[in-house]
């Protein structure tokens, strides 16, 4: 930091230097991400209301009825009516956030999870110091359920599931780990954080996907972003409990903030509660019927390229799309993605393949000059 300061049009000047080497999501160019450009509602109300603390309520409390707006209207959106949960910092700490509040209601201290699981996952078990046993995945990347039988001792806590793997989109069997967790008593929480925002609407749009939210009896929580396909600004993410009592034994109370006593039981004090209001002004701006329309248009671009991809040579499809999320196999990856990295796209590179991810800012004719520069790539790596 400088003596003196300097004016707004140099920080400006030197802001626009910088960050011209960064990519936007804006462009659809960052093809190989799950996160997307924000609605324009949600930029305007973030940016208004930058000030909202959560982590103070009290001084806040119109934003906090919002907050209780946004949990209801995510809940019903996920077959739960009455549900507890928060706006969080991100999937992160929302899967945290749920580990750690099985961890303490129960006492136990080992979790049950697919390979296929968010790094997240992972994350909140070392931080937690919790036991993980993962689970093999069959040749469709979905968990095994007769594994997850096998692995359930007297010390589980919880069972992890996905809807919406990070590599592929699968949707695990979760109606058939439900009753599994019925039966045995176990908490299971569903990693939603891209599907929460796509599979409702596939479904509505006559796309034949399994049921995953708390339309299964054995479902306790789900992890939701709408920094995703919420089209929400970051920091947005969620964690919803089908009751809101499970999470008591990890509520923090706050005595010596400015508004009063408060209950935090996020992992951070302070919160955007610019963030809260910018998910639920976007919300209201799309309804049903809007996110409905992005899903299907997502869906028929993604659907156009995986014809296109099969139509070229030296490119596989891994499978066949459950959401917006395709995987690819080429010779010789990781020179394919840094070569398009070269050209302006940024691809995301897993052990066995590519993953493309078809936000609502990849339109047709990004898809065109994508495949129009991997083709080029892809031959001159064969």
């Amino acid at each position: 930091m400088d003596q003196e300061g300097i004016s707004l049009e140099k920080i400006r000047k030197i802001l626009q230097e910088k960050l011209s080497k960064d990519m936007s999501y804006k462009t659809g160019r960052t093809i190989g991400s799950m996160c997307t450009y924000p609605h324009e509602i949600g930029i305007e109300l973030f940016t208004r209301y930058i000030d909202k603390n959560m982590g103070d309520y009290n001084l806040f409390p119109g934003t906090r009825e919002i907050e209780s707006e946004v949990i209801e209207s995510m809940g019903r959106l996920l077959h739960c009516e009455g549900c507890g949960g928060v706006i969080t910092t991100g999937g992160t700490e929302a899967n945290l956030i749920a580990l750690w509040a099985y961890r303490e209601k129960t006492g136990k201290s080992k979790v049950i999870l697919p390979e296929t699981s968010h790094v997240s996952l992972f994350k909140a078990m070392d931080i937690l110091k919790l036991r993980g046993e993962v689970i093999s995945v069959n040749e469709e990347r979905k968990v095994v359920t007769r594994e997850v039988i096998k692995s359930i001792d007297d010390d589980t806590c919880c069972i992890v599931a996905i809807a919406g793997t990070t590599e592929l989109g699968i949707i695990d069997p979760i109606a058939e780990i439900s009753e599994i967790a019925m039966e045995k008593g176990i908490f299971l929480h569903v990693d939603a954080a891209f599907g929460g925002f796509v599979i409702p609407f596939l479904r509505e749009l006559g796309y034949r996907v399994p049921d995953f939210d708390f339309s299964l009896k054995g479902v306790s929580s789900i992890t939701v972003d709408p920094h995703k396909m919420g089209l929400s600004p970051i920091p947005a993410g969620g964690i919803l409990f089908r009751d809101p009592n499970i999470p008591e034994k990890i509520r923090y109370r706050v005595e010596y903030l400015a508004g009063g006593e408060t209950e935090q039981m996020t992992l951070v004090g302070t919160r955007s509660g610019g963030a809260v209001i910018g998910v639920w002004g976007v919300m209201k701006a799309l309804g049903r019927n809007g996110y409905r329309k992005i899903v299907k248009r997502c869906m028929e671009n993604t659907l156009y390229l995986k014809k296109r991809l099969e139509e070229m040579e030296g490119v596989e499809i891994v499978t066949e799309p459950t959401m917006n999320i395709l995987g690819i196999r080429v010779k010789e990856p990781a020179s394919v993605v840094k070569r398009m990295r070269m050209k302006g796209w940024a691809i995301a590179r897993f052990t066995t393949h590519l993953r493309i991810v078809i936000t609502p800012a990849v339109k047709r004719e990004i898809i065109d000059s994508f495949l129009k520069d991997l083709k080029e790539v892809v031959n001159a790596s064969r």
